[in-house]
């Protein structure tokens, strides 16, 4: 039997790995410096999935006012199809829940259908676009939000 999957905040022990992350899974990434400036941030909602001492993914969120705009989840290519993203995700919508926000809203490439399908599963609704909202390639960003 595998150990359990732990949510932890992220801390500065997490970035170098975080950031190669990043690098694996986005065309703009974050660097470690723009991670680390999220540790400052009061806003910031940063959560990492580890498993014994191994990190597998993590997840941002920003929280202002009532709302939470999902920024990032990301999960390493060998931890996926596991329910990593799933069980960050619950992590982000039991925060929303447990802090009285009124809705989480994200924004994704609606060409990444797993995400998609992945945001559908939790409820998160289409609501609109963003016009070219991403770029390398350029891309519209589906926004969805989901209503607490």
């Amino acid at each position: 039997m595998k150990p359990e999957i732990r949510i932890v905040p992220m801390g500065p022990e997490h970035i170098p790995a975080l950031a190669r992350l990043e690098r694996l899974c986005f065309s703009v990434p974050w660097s470690e410096a723009g991670l680390s400036e999220e540790l400052l941030n009061p806003a910031a909602v940063f959560s990492v999935a580890v498993q014994e001492e191994e990190i597998l993914g993590y997840a941002g969120m920003h929280h202002l006012f009532d709302e939470g705009n999902i920024i990032n989840i990301a999960v390493f290519p060998e931890h996926r199809r596991k329910g990593v993203a799933s069980d960050l995700l619950f992590s982000l919508v039991r925060y929303g829940i447990d802090n009285s926000l009124a809705r989480l809203t994200l924004e994704v490439r609606p060409s990444n259908a797993g995400a998609v399908a992945l945001y559908e599963s939790f409820g998160f609704e289409p609501v609109g676009r963003r016009r070219n909202f991403y770029s390398r390639p350029a891309e519209d960003g589906l926004v969805m939000v989901k209503r607490l």
